[in-house]
């Protein structure tokens, strides 16, 4: 959204949000991302280290079977839980823009901080429109 559309919604918002929280939830978005990838990350790779050793020990195809679904269902629903939140993230943001924080996209992927200043940013530090997409 260019800057001038949300210092219009800024200036006509209903609802106060102020910087301070949004910086706080930002921040706490932008961790439950990072420790849903890490969780996510580690458990492809507790699934690759399980099914080499079922391979190792000669573990009974039945056997394996069992616990790779079990796993695969895990990780599903970490993949899941992070669809989730990228649901919870694009509410937040629609509830945000009817806010005194319209104006800010600092929290916008790609993360570029514009700062607090009353100044527009130049062209150059503007981040093209972005929405938030699940990437496979």
């Amino acid at each position: 959204m260019p800057v001038e559309n949300r210092k219009q919604r800024a200036m006509n918002s209903e609802l106060y949000l102020g910087h301070e929280r949004f910086l706080e939830l930002n921040g706490q978005l932008r961790e439950t991302y990072a420790r849903l990838d890490d969780t996510l990350a580690h458990s492809l790779r507790m699934m690759a280290s399980m099914i080499d050793t079922a391979q190792e020990i000669g573990l009974e195809p039945e056997r394996g079977q069992k616990l790779f679904r079990k796993l695969q269902t895990f990780s599903g629903n970490v993949m899941s839980s992070r669809e989730d939140l990228i649901s919870v993230h694009l509410e937040a943001t629609r509830i945000r823009m009817r806010t005194d924080q319209a104006v800010v996209s600092e929290g916008c992927y790609p993360y570029k901080p514009y700062g607090l200043d009353d100044e527009e940013p130049t062209t150059a530090e503007q981040a093209p429109e972005q929405k938030l997409r699940v990437v496979g």
